[in-house]
């Protein structure tokens, strides 16, 4: 299947990598269908693409990549998601913002990690709760 993006043009996806988000992203409610896009140029950031519309896109990471001691703790998904956490792959990624004409004063919101589960192809922003982390992280010191 092809679809447009803002930052990659065209590109071909392939419809079973498409991530539902019943929830939406907050803001963005009513936009359901993403999938996860890299350019070799761009590692290690991933843009998550919007599949219902072309020109939302959120620039992610893994954020172990920054922090690898980040964790989530369990009970912030069972009062959210039914998923088997015993089975299932979960990936996560946080949401960088990119201060236009200042690359180095990007950040990224820990606060509240985009949650896939690759097994069911479902995903939540999850805002965790009594959480350390920072919604707006810096990335580069």
């Amino acid at each position: 299947m092809k679809i447009q993006t803002r930052q990659f043009g065209e590109v071909d996806i392939d419809a079973e990598k498409i991530i539902n988000m019943p929830s939406g992203i907050p803001g963005f409610k009513d936009k359901k269908r993403y999938v996860v896009l890299q350019k070799e140029e761009t590692v290690p950031f991933f843009l998550y693409q919007s599949v219902d519309d072309s020109d939302l896109s959120f620039v992610v990471l893994d954020p172990t990549k920054i922090m690898p001691e980040y964790s989530i703790d369990k009970t912030d998904f069972e009062k959210n998601m039914d998923w088997d956490f015993e089975k299932d792959e979960i990936s996560c990624f946080v949401i960088v913002t990119i201060p236009s004409g200042n690359p180095e004063k990007m950040t990224a919101n820990f606060m509240a990690p985009l949650v896939i589960n690759n097994n069911k192809k479902e995903g939540v922003q999850l805002i965790l709760q009594n959480s350390s982390y920072s919604h707006q992280q810096q990335l580069l010191k």
